[in-house]
């Protein structure tokens, strides 16, 4: 009888993505008029999730398409068109030139939806991300969001996790275990003002819920762009269970914010909720009140994703560099030794003599390009660009990984090389094509926190150890790379961390 009602439920769940795809194909065919860009044919129900699962290496799909279609391809990601955008030119001419025109979310992107609701900071458009974005920031540079008065901060977290690392005594460990708890300890001493051991079992929950969240969102997976199938019976597309995961991560944050509402002073302001929930006083009485515990919440889930994951991704990513390149981690040594020493952490006033090192960072990003897809785009009305119509709230995907893979740029992008962003004059290059966390008017607004934490991470890892394979084994970037998901992330490896001075 079981199986009876499993096979029942499956047919349902069938049946009923085929109605909703039918119609959708009904709908966007009705809708969107006028000349589209090329893509590839499409088939019902699944779009051309085929053409971007058919090989492992999403790079290589993204590569394929690129060079078949051109810089603006449409792809169909089940029943929707969305519109790919590829190329510095083509992302610098859409989303910086033309920002405001492509400054919206398109509606309804359901890992949002699991995520918070389509509120927070990420998924809103229009006034609401506006006034959002001006608060967040700031609200956060005044508890010293991107500047030197996070740097004392930072450096405790720094700190304790060399000691973590100190403390294994060699023995070859995971980066990613150690330095998530870290880096998401410098969020939560912004947004609530505490700080969570290594082996606090709330965080881990914490950060359990966000990497499962991160490891279902796929770009080749139809949930991602497909709302309606949370309604679908059954929960063929996993949706309902990672929505139960991340049920638990709420919780936890609105139990973080009831605590902070209990004990609120509006004399002592500590940290962002603190903030967030004077504003919401002021706002009460106000029609459209955008200052809420919904919208707080999300917020606060927004803020630990974006400050958490991707930066202990490349810190992770660059654990793997230096161990992998010996040449490389002692000229960033005896830059730190030279510039720094050894009696002190580096800080962020040494940053304009560690060029090498922060050379060193920007290829690591370049690279790895930890986020390939950015975040979906819509314009906020019906435009025209190279001679293609794109209609108000179509999807369109800025393809960064084409921008820093791009051998017309680079030259030998497939190569590490941080020398490539050193000048011949000794200083630090920046080309406009660097954008790893994306350009316009929607780029990472923790960019300044990411690019604090990470040089301050790094150099002291670099400072205090040196990073080797485990005893008698090779890494090799075959076995490492790549975990598409979320973000792009490496398999997981082991290394050893050797304090320097003990070495023989």
């Amino acid at each position: 009888m079981s199986s009876l009602f499993f096979g029942l439920d499956i047919l349902s769940t069938f049946l009923g993505f085929l109605v909703v795809s039918f119609l959708a194909i009904l709908f966007f065919r009705y809708r969107y008029h006028g000349k589209m860009p090329p893509g590839p044919a499409w088939i019902p129900l699944v779009g051309n999730v085929m053409e971007l699962t058919s090989d492992p290496d999403l790079r290589i799909c993204l590569r394929r398409l690129q060079k078949k279609y051109g810089d603006i391809y449409k792809l169909y990601l089940g029943p929707s068109p969305t519109i790919v955008v590829c190329g510095y030119e083509a992302i610098r001419e859409l989303f910086i030139k033309r920002g405001i025109e492509f400054s919206d979310r398109p509606a309804a992107v359901l890992p949002l939806i699991i995520l918070n609701g389509a509120k927070g900071i990420t998924a809103v458009s229009g006034d609401i991300w506006k006034n959002q974005r001006k608060f967040i920031l700031v609200t956060l540079r005044n508890f010293g969001f991107g500047k030197s008065k996070l740097e004392e901060k930072i450096h405790m977290e720094v700190g304790l996790f060399l000691t973590e690392i100190e403390g294994l005594n060699q023995k070859p460990f995971q980066m990613m275990a150690y330095i998530q708890t870290s880096v998401g300890n410098v969020i939560s001493h912004l947004v609530f003002g505490g700080h969570f051991s290594h082996d606090d079992p709330r965080f881990k929950t914490l950060m359990n819920g966000f990497n499962s969240f991160l490891h279902y969102v796929s770009v080749g997976s139809p949930v991602m762009f497909m709302p309606v199938l949370r309604f679908v019976p059954g929960d063929f597309f996993g949706i309902k269970s990672i929505s139960r995961k991340m049920q638990v991560v709420k919780d936890f944050v609105n139990e973080l914010i009831e605590e902070h509402v209990k004990k609120f002073d509006e004399g002592n302001i500590e940290d962002f909720i603190d903030a967030f929930i004077l504003e919401m006083k002021k706002q009460n009485e106000r029609e459209n009140n955008i200052f809420t515990k919904e919208y707080l919440s999300a917020i606060v889930m927004d803020l630990f994703i974006a400050g958490t994951e991707t930066t202990s991704t490349t810190v992770t990513w660059a654990s793997f560099y230096l161990a992998t390149r010996p040449d490389i981690q002692t000229r960033i040594f005896e830059e730190i030794k030279g510039n720094v020493g050894t009696e002190r952490l580096p800080s962020m006033q040494d940053r304009q003599n560690l060029v090498y090192t922060e050379a060193f960072i920007m290829e690591v990003l370049r690279m790895s390009c930890i986020v390939m897809i950015s975040i979906s785009h819509a314009p906020v009305t019906d435009v025209s660009f190279r001679g293609y119509h794109i209609p108000k709230g179509m999807k369109l995907l800025p393809d960064i990984h084409s921008v820093l893979s791009d051998p017309k740029i680079w030259g030998d992008p497939e190569n590490f090389r941080p020398e490539r962003f050193v000048s011949d004059n000794g200083t630090l290059l920046k080309p406009d094509e660097f954008i790893p966390f994306f350009t316009g008017r929607r780029n990472c607004l923790g960019e300044s926190l990411a690019r604090m934490e990470l040089l301050l991470f790094i150099s002291g890892l670099v400072q205090r150890f040196e990073l080797m394979p485990p005893e008698g084994q090779t890494l090799d970037i075959k076995d490492v790379d790549g975990t598409f998901c979320g973000t792009h992330a490496p398999k997981p490896f082991y290394i050893r961390a050797i304090r320097r001075y003990d070495k023989a």
